[in-house]
């Protein structure tokens, strides 16, 4: 029997676990020509949710457009993908080989070639006309093209740009300001997505940035553990199997209800079951799980700085609402100096939280978190 349970992004036929106040929000914001702002840890599931509200919005007569912004390494770059993300979006949405192909000329400084794969679709080439402009003026032409058909185009659009902060990596400011005054003119309601949500926010709350106040927030907060309970054991009988509601509650709160986790500590315990899952089961399966994250999990730590590393540790052995505290300093051996300077980096790389002001410092994985503790048990 297959196992139910899948632990990359979810299509919008797998079977999806609550989300439906985000999902209704999202769509009420983009029949409304909204822009939002969607934040969440990583592997929370913001790009499942947005893709599958999309293909509800494709079902409603909308042009979808998605481009994914991760790791952006030039203005070049994020050029290519962006204008292949419109290509695809309006092929898929009316084909450019077909009476789509007026389309074509709005878009007159790039060229398009379309190439079939072997899985019957097709792969999207595109490149600038002339090659003797700047990187900068080749993506203005780009948001103008796109302006262009926003305005020609008699339908209703939703773009996403998932990890959109990641535009803060670039040292050119105006790379920022050319695509919100673009985008603040564009008929369209846009979704930005991001995980690295203190950049994310900064670019939306900061009255010095360009996009201040151009988008509704919104926060991706943990599954509801009664209903990710029940989405497990429901699940398991799919699969022909049985995870009892006390079992499966478990599986919830080991994990913290976080979205990727859920489905990869239910996908070990699904395997593992015969056929009924226990607490040893789960227990078995969060060993295999730590196990199969552990190559990421070294890589990130490998990635510190000693002062980070430090911090990071302590923080995981105690969570803390004062780090820079005397007894914090004295117990870890850390320097008030260094934790400040950590303590910065850590918050903006995500990988340590505070949610709240009177909340404690924690880190924001819980699984990484399992995995520094058993690391470094003494």
């Amino acid at each position: 029997m297959n196992n139910p349970f899948i632990t990359k992004a979810l299509g919008p036929e797998h079977p999806f676990c609550n989300r439906i106040e985000e999902q209704e929000d999202l769509l009420m914001h983009a029949r409304n020509s909204m822009n939002v702002v969607l934040f969440g840890p990583r592997r929370y599931g913001k790009t499942s949710l947005v893709k599958r509200v999309q293909h509800r919005l494709k079902e409603d007569g909308f042009c979808i457009i998605y481009s994914q912004f991760f790791k952006l390494r030039s203005i070049e770059d994020l050029t290519d993908r962006l204008a292949r993300s419109i290509f695809q979006g309006i092929h898929a949405h009316e084909s450019l080989f077909d009476k789509g192909r007026r389309w074509l000329k709005i878009f007159s400084s790039f060229r398009m070639s379309l190439s079939p794969t072997p899985d019957g679709g097709f792969s999207f080439s595109v490149e600038p006309a002339r090659q003797n402009r700047s990187p900068l003026e080749i993506l203005e032409d780009l948001l103008q093209g796109l302006t262009a058909f926003l305005e020609s185009f008699d339908g209703r659009t939703c773009i996403a740009l998932d990890e959109f902060q990641d535009i803060s990596d670039f040292k050119d400011p105006r790379v920022e300001a050319t695509l919100r005054e673009h985008i603040q003119h564009h008929q369209a309601s846009f979704i930005f997505l991001g995980s690295r949500r203190r950049l994310l926010q900064d670019i939306f709350t900061n009255s010095g940035r360009p996009f201040y106040q151009s988008a509704i927030m919104r926060e991706l907060s943990p599954l509801p553990r009664q209903e990710l309970g029940r989405f497990i054991s429901d699940q398991f009988e799919t699969g022909g199997k049985t995870c009892p509601p006390e079992i499966a509650l478990n599986i919830a709160a080991r994990i913290e209800c976080y979205p990727y986790y859920a489905q990869a500590l239910a996908y070990w315990s699904f395997a593992l079951s015969e056929p009924v899952c226990t607490t040893d089961t789960v227990e078995t399966a969060f060993s295999n799980l730590l196990g199969s994250e552990r190559y990421g999990f070294e890589a990130i730590f490998q990635s510190l700085t000693g002062p980070q590393a430090s911090l990071i540790r302590a923080i995981a052995m105690e969570p803390v609402q004062q780090p820079t505290s005397r007894q914090f300093l004295q117990t870890f051996g850390l320097s008030a100096g260094g934790v400040q300077k950590s303590l910065n980096s850590l918050s903006t790389q995500d990988l340590i939280e505070r949610p709240d002001p009177s909340e404690p410092w924690k880190v924001t994985d819980p699984v990484f978190r399992q995995w520094i503790l058993e690391m470094f048990a003494e």
